[in-house]
């Protein structure tokens, strides 16, 4: 009986030594996990508060509404609550400022927003994301930030930073930032440099901003969220592909004989001037790179589908990042690359040749003409018939001579002046009447010679086209007729020479913008005999061409338009185009200059009319002091008698 209490007893303290070592463990693993448990949810805490910060200050001052995405595909259980917190945080802070809106649904039904929030477990959650960019959008720009929920390593960090940014990239989402959180609790932001160094093409992970940690601070200055959206490229270099059209691009060594006609030739800076390369050189220096410009040796055309030329070729190659040149935004199949904003305007026109037809001596025949030009013989014959009829009781010994000698405007000498009243009145009124036409004939000479007169050109597009004249053009276009046109594959300048040299009765047209038609003859002023039809075809919009969702565009229109409301844009204009104010081109054009007109010459008609009455009362004074001569005399004695 006592071994049976012993060995109960001592059973009892064994049980109870057990109890208590259990105890003690057990209470251990609860304290941890509680410690645990605190220290996550302190993380997931200042990770809310930098998503909330970031998203408070530059995201909710630009837009009202906030896409968030939540990915934790095959995530323990306590990664997922995390994630759950760190959403449900992030909306009650964010509640009175910007609305957020959770998306559900599966990856290809994504609506794309200017601002998305990506929640995921880590890059390999990320690649997961399936965003589809339809065409309508091609031209917007997107920003993201996404938020790695898993903690990170010094070493793991720009790892996994890196790759998400690799991953952005390929979505065209160039405006991305990362925030991730390190073993130790802290909450960083991180960024990337386009290039690496030295110029070798690729990204450079580097962190913009971090957070204190306990509170919940940043602890450095940050003007913007997404530094590579300022464009900052580090006087690295850009592929330019250049389409020589001046003004807007002057290559000054343009058609000298290259070593290769087939390849790019590169151009030097000082071989270059115009609108578009000032426009890229203010482009380059605002957004630190360099130029390297090459010209191609073909037209830049796009002709269709996959099917392009020159500079949308070395775009659609991937040999050039840029093209510039006089390029028109307006074309329908300019959805296969991404334009700029339109920094210049200028009209699309018909350009024709005008041709003379009078002869040399013609602008002396043409100021009188018909009914004019009967009248003045008329009047002729009337001088020299009545100068016939009045010789004998005349006596004047030149009479013809003289009535030819005031004919063409010369003087009489003194010694033939006729010494009778009426030879003299007549005399003196064929002396005013020569003057009136004399004049009246040098006004009209001068309208004549100062307006080059031509054979009567179309006025719109229906008139070329009635009357049939060949379109030299480098490609078909949809409003001239495909009979009518006929495809070369030169320059604008050379078209121009074409157009200048064909055969008199030769009807050529081509298309050029107004301002290269005015560039053109401006350089050719003392021979070019080319104009233009007066209907444009369209309003030709100038940009620059990117490849397809390029990462600078955004940067780049931004700075065009801050040149453009500045008015620099406004300056460099007039520097190339202060000859199209009055442009050669609208030189000849009679309806920009005034005409003179038989309003002109109403003065000298007052005068010839008053002339013509004073010379009649003094013929009759004359011709009464013959008859009454001393009635006549009397009364005028009578009259001045005081």
């Amino acid at each position: 009986m006592r071994l049976a209490i012993l060995w109960l007893f001592s059973g009892w303290l064994i049980l109870g030594t057990r109890m208590r070592a259990w105890g003690q463990e057990l209470g251990q693993d609860l304290l941890i996990s509680e410690l645990g448990n605190r220290q996550d949810e302190l993380n997931t805490r200042r990770l809310a508060s930098a998503i909330s910060y970031i998203t408070g200050k530059y995201i909710a001052s630009r837009i009202n509404t906030l896409v968030v995405r939540q990915s934790c595909l095959e995530c323990p259980y306590e990664l997922v609550q995390r994630q759950r917190q760190l959403i449900d945080q992030v909306l009650q802070n964010l509640a009175p400022d910007l609305s957020v809106l959770l998306h559900w649904g599966t990856s290809e039904e994504a609506t794309l927003w200017d601002y998305t929030l990506f929640v995921v477990n880590n890059h390999n959650i990320f690649k997961s994301q399936v965003l589809a960019f339809p065409d309508e959008f091609l031209e917007r720009e997107f920003f993201c930030v996404v938020v790695v929920t898993e903690l990170q390593s010094a070493s793991t960090v720009e790892l996994t930073v890196g790759r998400i940014v690799s991953l952005n990239l390929r979505l065209k989402f160039v405006n991305v930032v990362v925030v991730a959180q390190l073993e130790d609790g802290l909450v960083a932001i991180y960024s990337y440099k386009i290039f690496k160094e030295n110029c070798i093409p690729g990204i450079t992970v580097q962190r913009i901003n971090h957070f204190d940690r306990i509170t919940g601070e940043p602890l450095e200055n940050m003007s913007d969220l997404y530094p590579v959206r300022h464009g900052d490229l580090g006087d690295c270099s850009l592929r330019v592909a250049a389409n020589h059209l001046p003004p807007h691009l002057i290559h000054k060594r343009h058609g000298e004989r290259r070593p290769n006609g087939t390849e790019p030739m590169f151009i030097p800076a000082q071989d270059l001037s115009g609108i578009d390369w000032d426009l890229l050189q203010l482009l380059a220096k605002a957004l630190h790179f360099r130029i390297d410009l090459f010209v191609p040796t073909e037209t830049s055309q796009i002709f269709g589908e996959g099917n392009v030329s020159g500079c949308f070729a070395q775009l659609a190659d991937g040999s050039a990042a840029i093209a510039i040149g006089g390029l028109s935004g307006s074309d329908k199949r300019r959805w296969l690359f991404s334009k700029s904003t339109v920094y210049h305007q200028s009209h699309f026109v018909m350009v024709v040749r005008r041709d003379r037809y009078l002869g040399r001596f013609g602008p002396l025949i043409l100021p009188f003409r018909g009914k004019v030009w009967g009248m003045i013989i008329a009047i002729l014959v009337l001088a020299v018939l009545s100068t016939c009829c009045l010789r004998s009781r005349l006596g004047h010994k030149h009479r013809l001579e003289n009535v030819l000698l005031v004919g063409v405007g010369n003087p009489i000498p003194t010694r033939r002046l006729p010494g009778k009243g009426l030879l003299r009145y007549m005399l003196a009124t064929w002396l005013l009447l020569t003057l009136v036409l004399r004049c009246a004939y040098q006004a009209r000479l001068f309208d004549v010679l100062r307006l080059s007169h031509h054979r009567p050109l179309p006025e719109d597009l229906g008139g070329l086209i009635s009357e049939n004249y060949t379109l030299m053009s480098n490609g078909y276009h949809e409003f001239y007729p495909l009979a009518l046109t006929h495809r070369l594959g030169e320059s604008f300048s050379a078209r121009f020479e074409r157009l200048q040299g064909a055969d008199p009765g030769q009807r050529l047209t081509t298309i050029s913008l107004m301002s290269n038609l005015a560039y053109w003859n401006h350089q050719h002023r003392n021979t070019s005999r080319l104009t233009f039809v007066r209907q444009p075809i369209y309003v030709y919009q100038l940009v620059i061409y990117f490849p397809r969702r390029f990462f600078l565009r955004p940067a780049l229109d931004r700075k065009i338009k801050q040149l453009l409301s500045a008015g620099v844009m406004a300056h460099i204009e007039r520097r190339y185009l202060q000859y199209v104010d009055k442009p050669d081109v609208e030189a000849n054009d009679r309806s920009l200059l005034p005409r003179i007109t038989g309003k002109i010459m109403a003065g000298a008609y007052r005068f010839h009319g008053l002339v013509l009455v004073l010379a009649t009362g003094v013929f009759l004074l004359e011709f009464l002091s013959r008859r009454w001569d001393g009635r006549l005399r009397r009364w005028m004695e009578w009259v001045q008698q005081p």
